[in-house]
Parts: C-alpha cells; sequence; structure tokens
C-alpha cells in the first residue's frame, strides 16, 4: 500500500493560506460610518487637507466619506457629526476649540468635539497615552476652514 505525502501538504499549506488571508482582512480593530452631515463642501474640503500622520500614526486608506483613521483605529477623525451637547470642558488646541466628550464606545479611551463649528468635527483616541493636544493642534489647520461660531464660554 502506497501513501500519498502529498495530499496532506497541500491541505496544509491551503488552511495556512486561508488563515493569513483571514487574518489580513479581518485585522483592523476598527469600523469607519459615515457621519450623518459628511457631505457638506466643509467636509470635502476637511478631508483634502487632513495630515499624512497624526498622533505618531500614519493615515490608512478609507473610502468613507467624511472618516478618515491613523494607526489601525488608533485615531479616527469624523467630519459632519451633529453639534456636541454642553456641559464637556473645553479647550483650545491649534486656534480651534474642542469640547472633551463622553467615550461613544468601549473601544474609544478619549473623545472631542469641535465647539461653534458646523458641521462639527468629532475625534476618537483608542490609547489613553495618545497625545491629545498634539492631535488636537495637528488637525486646526484643516479645522479652521469650517467657519467659527461663538467661543467657548461666551454665553449666547
Amino acid at each position: 500500500m502506497t501513501r500519498n505525502i502529498h495530499e496532506p501538504l497541500r491541505l496544509a499549506a491551503a488552511l495556512t493560506a486561508c488563515t493569513a488571508l483571514l487574518a489580513g482582512c479581518g485585522a483592523s480593530g476598527y469600523n469607519l460610518t459615515k457621519p450623518p452631515f459628511s457631505g457638506s463642501p466643509a467636509c470635502t474640503t476637511l478631508t483634502g487637507k487632513l495630515p499624512a500622520k497624526l498622533g505618531g500614526y500614519e493615515l490608512e486608506r478609507s473610502d468613507v466619506t467624511g472618516a478618515a483613521a491613523w494607526g489601525d483605529g488608533d485615531v479616527i477623525v469624523y467630519c459632519g457629526m451633529p453639534a456636541p451637547k454642553a456641559g464637556g470642558d473645553c479647550i483650545d488646541e491649534g486656534g480651534v476649540d474642542w469640547v472633551a466628550q463622553t467615550p461613544a464606545d468601549d473601544r474609544t479611551a478619549k473623545m472631542f468635539a469641535t465647539h461653534g463649528r458646523e458641521p462639527s468635527v468629532q475625534v476618537r483616541l483608542r490609547n489613553e497615552t495618545t497625545d491629545a493636544s498634539a492631535v488636537l493642534s495637528d488637525l486646526g489647520p484643516a479645522v479652521q476652514d469650517i467657519k467659527a461660531g461663538e467661543p467657548c464660554g461666551t454665553a449666547g
């Protein structure tokens, strides 16, 4: 009785290839969704000005209008979000007023949204150690093209 040793090797090679393919396709730890007001001209302008590096991470490719991610979702930016609710801490970074928000989910460590700009820009940081100040400052030049309303702390 002869035994064909090539058949188990082919099966092992096929399983290895499938595992590698699935790992490559499903490796991203984030999903981008299209923001509700992302079709605005302001968001089109903003997405064209986003930096190639943000928070030390490289910009990822995305076909989602109004959304971008850096470093496998370590930093996510959405343009075209509803205005943030009042009450969060407000900071000025990069010439833009940002409001700290409650993280949207358990994969978001820190979250910020622009104050007084329509459409609003939201930033989600996955890691607590990512320098939020640097990320928000680096986004300033792109966000400043969206017309600003009243600054934080202004009664009106």
